[in-house]
C-alpha cells in the first residue's frame, strides 16, 4: 500500500519550509506521478516545476537512482518556486478581484452580445471567471433554468479558451470537464435528456485529459446521477452516488459526501422509498458545509420535511419547517418561498386544518400560474382536489376542473398529461373523483414530466 506524505508536509514542501531529507522524500513521491499529492501541491508549485519533471521522464518510470535524487541541490529550484508562486498568487488575486465586475458587465447585455464578449475579449478568459460562471449557473438552477443554461454555455466557451501555458493543459482539462457537466445538468433541468447525455459524454472525455483528480471525476458523476434519476434509472443513479460517497470519504471531502447522500435521499423519495429518503437526507445534512452552500441545506431540509409529512410524521415535519423558515426567508428567492407555502399547505391538510390548507394552496396556485409553470400548477391543483375530495366538496371540485384545462392549454403540459387532466375533469363532472384517482393522476404527472413519452395508462 502506497504511503502518502501528510498534507501538512506537502504544504510545507510547497512553501520551501522543510529540511533537505524531507524535501527529497517528497520529491521522490511526487515524481511517481501521484495525482492525489500533486493536487495538494498544485496551488504552491508552478506547472513548470512538475511539468519539467514529467518532461524529463521521471513520471513515466525513469526515476533514476535514489543516490542521484539525494545528490540533487533543490535550493535554486525552491527559490524559483517561490518566485513563481508569488507571481501566480498575484495573478490569481487580480482574477478574483476582476471576476464579479465582469459578470455584472456581462449580465447587462443580451445573450448574443455576452457570447461575443467571452469569445473575443481576453479579460473574460480567466480561470476564476470561468468558475464564477459555473457557480452562477448552478445557483440559478431551478429558479430560472433558461438563465442557468446560458451561463453554463458561456462557462463551457470560456473553459475552451483558457491558456494551457498559464494554467496547464491538465488543469484546463479538469475545468472543461466541470463546465460541460454543468452544461449537461442545465440541459437536464430543462428536460432535454439527449443534450444532457451528449454533454456528460464530452465531460467524461475531457476528464481523461485532466489531472486524474478523483474529486473532479466525482463531481461529474454526482451531476450525472441526477440525470439518471430524472430518467427514472434509479439503480444506475444509486451506483454512481455510492461511488461518489466512496471517493469523497477516501479524500476526506465531507461536504461532497453530504451532497451525494442528499442526492441519493432525494432520488429515494422519488422512487417511493420514503423512509430511506428520510434517513439519507438526515445523514447528508450532517456532513455539508452550510456556509458554502446554504441553498443545498434549504433544498435538503425541504425534501426531508416533505417526506416526513408524506410518511405521516407531521409533528416532526412541522417542527423542522419552523426551524428552517428563517433560512427560506434569508435566501429570499421567490421559488423557495413558493415551495415553503406549498409544503405548509400539504402539512395543514394532513393535520385536517382545512381552511389554512386551502388558503395556502390557493395562493401557491396563483403564484405558479403567474410563473407559467404548467406541471407545477397541475400538481398543485390536484393537491387542492385531494383536499376537496376529503371534505366531499363536489362543487369546488367541478369548478377547479373547469379552470384547469384552459390554463394548461397555453402552458408546458404535453398531450398525454393533458389527457390525464381531462380524465380528472370528466370524473369531476360526474362526481366520481376519489382520493385514489387524484393520487394516480399526481403520480402520473410526476413521472411524465421526466419521461415525456409516457402514456397515461402505461404508467399505472
Amino acid at each position: 500500500m502506497v504511503e502518502h506524505p501528510h498534507r501538512i508536509q506537502l504544504e510545507g514542501f510547497g512553501r520551501g519550509e522543510l529540511q533537505a531529507r524531507e524535501n527529497r522524500a517528497i520529491v521522490r513521491h511526487l515524481l511517481t506521478g501521484c495525482a492525489r499529492c500533486r493536487k495538494v501541491t498544485a496551488n504552491s508549485l508552478p506547472v513548470s516545476f512538475l511539468g519539467a519533471a514529467d518532461a524529463a521522464g521521471f513520471a513515466s518510470g525513469r526515476l533514476g537512482t535514489a543516490l542521484e535524487l539525494e545528490s540533487l541541490d533543490y535550493s535554486s529550484a525552491f527559490a524559483a518556486v517561490r518566485r513563481e508562486l508569488g507571481k501566480r498568487q498575484l495573478a490569481l488575486e487580480t482574477e478574483r478581484e476582476a471576476a464579479p465586475a465582469l459578470l455584472r458587465e456581462l449580465a447587462a447585455r443580451p445573450f448574443d452580445r455576452q457570447w461575443m464578449l467571452v469569445t473575443s475579449d481576453p479579460r473574460f478568459r480567466t480561470w476564476v471567471f470561468c468558475d464564477l460562471l459555473l457557480d452562477a449557473s448552478r445557483e440559478w438552477g431551478f429558479q430560472d433554468p433558461a438563465r442557468a443554461l446560458e451561463l453554463a454555455e458561456l462557462g463551457a466557451a470560456v473553459a475552451c479558451l483558457l491558456s494551457h501555458e498559464v494554467y496547464g493543459a491538465a488543469r484546463v482539462g479538469d475545468i472543461s470537464a466541470r463546465a460541460w457537466a454543468t452544461l449537461a445538468n442545465a440541459e437536464r433541468i430543462r428536460s432535454d435528456f439527449r443534450a444532457a447525455e451528449r454533454g456528460f459524454a464530452r465531460a467524461e472525455r475531457l476528464l481523461k485529459t485532466g489531472t486524474g483528480d478523483p474529486l473532479e471525476k466525482a463531481g461529474v458523476m454526482l451531476l450525472k446521477a441526477s440525470l439518471r434519476g430524472s430518467q427514472r434509472r434509479f439503480a444506475e443513479a444509486f451506483r454512481l452516488l455510492d461511488r461518489v460517497v466512496g471517493i469523497a470519504r477516501r479524500c476526506g471531502d465531507l461536504h461532497l459526501c453530504g451532497k451525494a447522500l442528499i442526492a441519493k435521499g432525494f432520488l429515494s423519495g422519488i422512487a417511493g422509498q420514503a423512509e430511506e429518503a428520510i434517513r439519507l437526507l438526515g445523514e447528508g445534512i450532517d456532513f455539508i458545509d452550510v456556509e458554502s452552500e446554504p441553498r443545498l441545506l434549504v433544498a435538503a431540509r425541504h425534501n426531508l420535511i416533505l417526506y416526513l409529512s408524506e410518511s405521516g410524521r407531521q409533528p416532526e415535519a412541522l417542527a423542522l419547517l419552523e426551524q428552517t423558515r428563517p433560512l427560506y426567508s434569508r435566501l429570499g428567492d421567490q421559488m423557495n418561498l413558493i415551495r415553503l407555502r406549498w409544503v405548509e399547505g400539504k402539512i395543514a391538510a394532513a393535520l385536517g386544518q382545512w381552511a389554512t390548507a386551502e388558503a395556502l394552496l390557493n395562493r401557491v396556485r396563483e403564484d405558479l400560474v403567474e410563473q407559467e409553470l404548467g406541471y407545477d400548477v397541475a400538481l398543485l391543483s390536484l393537491d387542492l382536489a385531494s383536499l376537496y375530495a376529503r371534505q366531499g366538496r363536489g362543487a369546488e371540485m367541478r369548478r377547479l376542473a373547469e379552470e384547469m384545462i384552459p390554463i394548461f392549454q397555453s402552458r408546458d403540459v404535453h398531450r398525454e398529461a393533458m389527457a390525464a387532466l381531462i380524465v380528472f375533469q370528466k370524473a369531476a363532472e360526474m362526481e366520481r373523483v376519489t382520493l385514489g384517482l387524484v393520487e394516480e393522476l399526481s403520480d402520473f404527472l410526476r413521472k411524465c414530466r421526466e419521461t415525456p413519452g409516457l402514456r397515461f395508462r402505461d404508467s399505472l
